[in-house]
C-alpha cells in the first residue's frame, strides 16, 4: 500500500475499526502485507511473523465482523465514484458494468466446500458471477455470486441479483449506463430484466440462436441489421467480429438494443474483455484462486481480501480531493497503537517517517489556529 495516499490509508484505517482484538488486527496486517507483496502467493506459510496456524485460525475461526469489512470496501468505492462525476459534471463519462462467470480451478477434496465445487466448461472448481463497474478510467470491482450447479439459479439470473446491488447513484445521468456481457448470459428473462432497468445492454450471441423467421443469426449478411430473435420481444441490432487467434478466424455475433450501426457495436462489444483483465489481475497478483482454505468463512474472507488489496492499490493511482484539515485521522495516534513490525525495513521506516510527519503537521495546525 502507498503510504502517501490518503485515500487508501482513510480506507486502510478504517478497516482496522473491525477487528477489536489486537492478535485479529495483527493477523489482518501480515495477510494484507502478503496481498500486497504482489507475487500472487500469498499463503500463510510464507508469513515470517505470524505462524501459518495463527493465520489460518484468523481466516477460519476468529470472530470479526466480514459485513463490516464489505460495508467500508463499498463505501471507499462509492465515494470514489462520487468524486470522479463530481469533477467532471458536464462531460461525464458513461457507466459501463461488465458481468461474467469466471472459474477458479482446484484440485484435491473440499469436504465443506462440496456443494461449490462443481465442473462447468470441464473445469473443476468454484465458479463466481462477478459484476464489475467501470467509468471512464475508474474499475471497481462490486459484488459477486456463488454458482452452485446444475438445478440451482443459473448465472443469469445470479447477474440480475447482482444488479439490484447498484445503487441509484450510478444509474442517474444523461447518458444511459450501458451492461456488457458474453455470450453465457443471452437469456430473454436476462435481458428483459436489464432493461426493465434501465440499462442499454451489449451481450454476445450464438451463432445458432434463431430468428423469429427461423433462420440463425450466423445467415445474416449486413452487421448493425435489425432483428427479432425467436422467445425475445425486444428488438436487437447485431453485428459480429472476426477473432484471429488459431489457425483458422472465428466470428463472434454481438448484439444490442441501441442502434450503434455495425462497425461501432462490433467495437463497443470488444470493450467487455476488460473484465478479463481484471480476473487476471485478481488471480496472478492478489491470489483470489489460490485459495486452501477448507471452510467456508475462510474462503469468503480470502476472497473478500483479496478485493480488498485489488482495491488498496486502484485507490492508490486514483487523485485525492481535498479535505479540511479538521476531519483527518489522527494518524499520530494510529502510527503509536498499530504494530508494523510485519513489513519490511524499509518500507517500515517510510512508513512510520510519514506518519510522523503528518502527526507533526497536524499538531502544527492545531497551535496555530486561533
Amino acid at each position: 500500500m502507498n503510504p502517501k495516499n490518503a485515500r487508501a490509508r482513510r480506507l486502510y484505517s478504517d478497516i482496522l475499526s473491525c477487528f477489536t482484538r489486537r492478535q485479529h488486527r495483527e493477523s489482518f496486517e501480515v495477510f494484507l502485507d502478503l496481498l500486497l507483496d504482489g507475487s500472487g502467493r500469498p499463503l500463510p506459510a510464507r508469513a515470517t511473523v505470524k505462524s501459518p496456524a495463527a493465520i489460518s485460525r484468523f481466516l477460519n475461526h476468529a470472530h470479526w465482523d466480514l459485513r463490516s469489512l464489505c460495508r467500508f470496501m463499498r463505501q471507499a468505492a462509492l465515494e470514489l465514484f462520487n468524486d470522479t462525476w463530481k469533477h467532471a459534471p458536464h462531460h461525464r463519462p458513461r457507466v459501463e458494468f461488465l458481468v461474467d462467470l469466471t472459474s477458479l480451478e482446484k484440485a484435491g477434496k473440499f469436504t465443506d466446500l462440496s456443494d461449490w465445487m462443481h465442473v462447468l466448461n470441464a473445469v473443476h472448481g468454484v465458479h463466481l458471477v462477478v459484476l464489475y463497474i467501470c467509468c471512464g478510467d475508474l474499475k471497481l470491482p462490486w459484488a459477486f455470486q456463488i454458482w452452485r450447479g446444475k438445478g440451482t439459479p443459473s448465472a443469469a439470473s445470479l447477474a440480475l441479483k447482482l444488479l439490484r446491488t447498484i445503487p441509484p447513484v450510478m444509474l442517474q445521468g444523461k447518458r444511459r449506463p450501458r451492461l456488457h456481457a458474453d455470450g453465457g448470459f443471452e437469456s430473454a428473462a436476462f435481458i428483459e430484466g436489464v432493461l426493465k432497468r434501465q440499462i442499454d445492454i451489449v451481450i454476445g450471441v450464438r451463432c445458432t440462436r434463431k430468428l423469429v423467421d427461423g433462420t440463425s443469426i450466423h445467415q445474416l449478411m449486413t452487421r448493425g441489421c435489425k432483428a427479432q430473435l425467436k422467445d425475445l420481444v425486444p428488438t436487437m441490432y447485431i453485428s459480429w467480429v472476426w477473432l484471429y487467434r488459431n489457425k483458422e478466424p472465428e466470428q463472434r455475433f454481438v448484439m444490442s438494443n441501441v442502434d450503434l450501426g455495425g462497425t461501432y457495436l462490433a467495437r463497443v462489444g470488444k470493450r467487455r474483455w476488460r473484465i478479463e483483465a481484471f480476473f487476471k489481475t485478481i488471480k496472478g497478483r492478489f491470489g483470489l484462486a489460490r485459495f486452501a482454505q477448507h471452510s467456508k468463512t475462510g474462503v469468503m474472507r480470502w476472497w473478500c481480501l483479496s478485493g480488498l488489496a485489488y482495491l488498496l492499490c486502484h485507490l492508490a493511482d486514483q487523485e485525492v480531493p481535498s479535505r479540511p484539515p479538521e476531519t483527518w485521522p489522527d494518524w499520530g495516534e494510529l502510527a503509536r497503537t498499530i504494530r508494523f513490525s510485519f513489513v519490511p525495513e524499509v518500507r517500515r521506516r517510510a512508513l512510520q517517517l510519514e506518519l510522523d510527519a503528518l502527526d507533526a503537521f497536524q499538531h502544527a495546525l492545531s497551535a496555530t489556529s486561533p
